[in-house]
């Protein structure tokens, strides 16, 4: 009998640390001792995902005091990260503590621990709370996946936002996500130099250390800033100037004093989202940003951005003479006459767009919201809409909630009969309650593009109605 050849010990080294990759820490450890050649590959690693979990350390959560079991539990990831050659591509760190018992100073040391190994790349460290203790959930301590892109840095903080954070300077730094807690630049901060995403959500940051993260992050490409809760971050003024800018997305609240893109000439996506207040400040403010975006090419815009407008007075001249994809949410339920007069506006000033994608939203069975936005449309459509007669090419309708199909119909046969140069009309839904009745409608319309085809999506098919 022939004798079995180790043939896995002699694959190169990047192979097994790819294999390696794909196991959790635990067993990639054990790999050790299989053979001489194994014995410290493991220390290798290029990136890591570790899970705290309920059970993690063997036990229920009510053996320990949970102060006790985060810091024995980051002691641990210490000591691992000790174990490693570094530098990392990338690493995940998944927190949850109970109260607010947070061991910063272990922390602090993990993330100096990390500078030392040479830094990271991408580096994700999620915080969250709980204010009651939560059953065991099966789950493996260490987690360590490969990604095949970068994960950002990030901070959860859902019942707390006690959580300092010192960043050291991770000068090979290319992703960071923040959220809820609050950041510190230390002294003498310089920058991550090599920072190409940046997003903050729910942040306690000071305007000063706002200003000066992104004074020196020039090469960043994409923008995310969220303000959710009504005590950060208050009376922000932001003014915004980064030549390499491509992609910004803005979640506001009224503590927003402003927020300026004073100078980002290749801006081309922007996503905007207000929260639910009745402010007229917040209106002056969202009317300021879009002004700023008046050069980008899609455009993306929640519901409550059509109810916050309709408090302030519209401009007359207003443009975005380069926008071809608009996405917009429309919670039906909340149309009417002043709210149907914004988005008219908003039409009016795209001249040229090319791609319409309207996601509808009701939360009842009324449709007054649907029938006052025909109307509006209907009556003003001869009056500026222009992208229906030389632009519109593509029409996505998305009828979500307790909106029935027939009630989103009106909207379909508005486009249906006005867009002249209209190529593909898409429906999408999750009620088929009312599917053959809006097939037999539509088969019925008169369409003004000889080339438009109409097709129907819902969770299970897809349907091309013939409207020629």
């Amino acid at each position: 009998m022939a004798e079995e050849v180790d043939r896995i010990s002699f694959l190169p080294e990047d192979v097994k640390i790819s294999i390696l990759s794909r196991l959790v820490v635990k067993e990639a450890v054990r790999t050790s001792v299989l053979a001489r050649s194994w014995r410290h590959i493991w220390t290798l690693l290029p990136s890591l995902r570790l899970g705290r979990y309920r059970d993690s350390l063997g036990d229920t959560c009510n053996d320990f005091d949970h102060s006790t079991v985060s810091s024995t539990w980051i002691q641990r990831v210490n000591h691992l990260v000790s174990s490693l050659q570094g530098p990392f591509l990338l690493f995940e760190l998944s927190l949850l503590f109970v109260l607010d018992m947070v061991p910063s100073n272990l922390l602090q040391r993990l993330l100096h621990l990390l500078l030392q190994k040479g830094g990271v790349q991408t580096l994700d460290l999620s915080f969250s709370y709980s204010d009651k203790v939560m059953p065991p959930q099966p789950a493996p301590f260490f987690l360590n996946l490969p990604l095949p892109v970068p994960v950002p840095l990030r901070l959860h903080s859902y019942h707390s936002l006690k959580v300092k954070v010192w960043l050291p300077p991770f000068h090979s730094l290319k992703v960071l996500q923040l959220e809820g807690c609050q950041l510190v630049l230390p002294n003498q901060f310089q920058g991550f130099h090599s920072l190409t995403a940046l997003s903050l959500s729910d942040v306690i940051i000071s305007n000063h250390h706002l200003h000066l993260l992104l004074d020196t992050s020039k090469n960043l490409t994409t923008f995310k800033f969220y303000a959710r809760n009504l005590d950060l971050v208050p009376d922000l003024s932001l003014n915004i100037s980064l030549p390499l800018l491509t992609n910004v997305n803005f979640e506001i609240n009224e503590m927003v004093d402003k927020i300026c893109l004073v100078s980002t000439p290749l801006l081309e996506q922007a996503y905007i989202s207000v929260g639910n207040f009745e402010s007229k400040k917040l209106a002056q403010v969202t009317l300021g940003l879009l002004n700023g975006l008046s050069m980008v090419s899609s455009l993306h815009l929640d519901s409550h951005v059509l109810e916050t407008l309709s408090l302030h007075a519209l401009p007359s001249s207003f443009s975005f003479p380069q926008l071809k994809c608009l996405t917009f949410i429309l919670k039906v339920d909340t149309l009417d006459k002043r709210t149907c007069d914004v988005f008219h506006w908003l039409l009016k000033s795209m001249p040229f767009l090319e791609e319409l994608h309207l996601q509808l939203l009701s939360f009842s069975k009324q449709t007054e919201g649907v029938a006052t936005l025909m109307r509006e449309l209907l009556v003003k459509k001869q009056n500026g809409f222009s992208c229906l007669n030389q632009s519109l090419k593509r029409v996505t309708i998305s009828m979500y909630l307790l909106l029935n199909l027939m009630s989103g119909l009106t909207v379909v046969k508005f486009f249906l009969l006005n867009a002249k140069m209209l190529k593909l009309m898409k429906i999408l839904y999750s009620d088929d309650d009312d599917e053959l009745s809006m097939i037999e409608e539509l088969k019925k319309v008169e369409v003004a593009s000889s080339d438009a085809k109409v097709v129907m999506f819902n969770i299970r098919t897809e349907v091309t109605v013939d409207v020629k």
